[in-house]
């Protein structure tokens, strides 16, 4: 039993806020010679946390308005990508980085800090 896992779970299941998250996946016909997006909309809890941008921790992200979002790893539809939408407090979030933290070898939480707009 994975007792960070666990925990992860527990915490932002008890503390954490109901959020829609859209992945998008793109698929290329070769034939066509397109690429399609998909959006796929999933309810899923997660803790926000608002953060400060500035010249050491996030230079690029100075003057925006930054929200970093912790999200446990049960197994989910998905996987966290960049230029996914986080939609909280209904406003759009749009995915500029994330981190997966690993315990026993599986992923037990994710670290996603995404830009409102």
């Amino acid at each position: 039993m994975n007792n960070f896992k666990t925990s992860s779970i527990k915490l932002i299941a008890k503390h954490g806020v109901s959020m829609t998250y859209k992945s998008v996946a793109r698929v290329v016909d070769e034939v066509q010679g397109t690429v399609t997006q998909t959006v796929t909309p999933h309810t899923v809890t997660m803790y926000p946390r608002q953060v400060v941008a500035n010249q050491y921790n996030m230079p690029t992200l100075v003057g925006k308005e930054v929200v970093q979002f912790y999200l446990a790893n049960p197994p989910n539809a998905f996987t966290v990508t960049v230029n996914d939408t986080i939609t909280y407090n209904s406003i759009n979030y749009k995915v500029q980085s994330w981190q997966s933290h690993m315990a026993n070898g599986e992923v037990c939480l994710y670290r996603i800090i995404a830009v409102k707009g």
